[in-house]
């Protein structure tokens, strides 16, 4: 599994956490949250502990933090974050600014399970790999853009063409 630990907090406050293995990544990850820059600026930030790797991505105040294996990359485990994030402040709003310290975790940290596994064990959940397999697959049209012109063209009556694309004369001095 990629995605081996997740939460998200407020500052150094934490709302909900989830763990898939018994490690001790709640102690690093506290670690990590007050290392995180101060002021409050938006941030995405990685640490590596072991063969670990730390993430952590804070956007308004709120900050998700994942733990991932070094296999995983930076992609997958931002893409997390970045969903994560937008759930946790669709479901919350405002009340994450002045909730106590795990008082979002009963119900949110069943989603930071499924989106954790998601995003480990899904193939879709990688954008690019998605795409690169449409390509391979013939869904989607890689040919130069000139060739959906003239594909387009074959269906606009030529007032219309003759419109859009003047002709440019040219005069033949003798």
């Amino acid at each position: 599994m990629a995605i081996l630990y997740a939460l998200v907090a407020r500052g150094t406050v934490v709302l909900a956490e989830h763990s898939a293995a018994a490690t001790n990544a709640g102690a690093v990850a506290r670690q990590v949250l007050e290392r995180l820059p101060d002021g409050g600026a938006d941030s995405h930030v990685s640490y590596t502990q072991d063969r670990y790797v730390f993430h952590a991505k804070r956007t308004d105040g709120i900050t998700a933090l994942c733990m991932a294996d070094d296999a995983a990359g930076r992609r997958i485990p931002f893409a997390f974050l970045e969903d994560i994030h937008g759930r946790f402040v669709k479901t919350y709003g405002r009340a994450a600014l002045t909730a106590l310290a795990y008082a979002m975790n009963d119900e949110f940290s069943r989603v930071l399970s499924q989106q954790m596994d998601y995003y480990s064990n899904d193939p879709n959940a990688d954008r690019i790999n998605r795409m690169r397999g449409e390509i391979s697959q013939g869904g989607i049209d890689t040919s130069p853009p000139g060739n959906n012109i003239r594909r387009a063209c074959l269906h606009v009556p030529w007032v219309y063409l003759a419109y859009l694309y003047p002709v440019r004369q040219r005069l033949v001095a003798f």
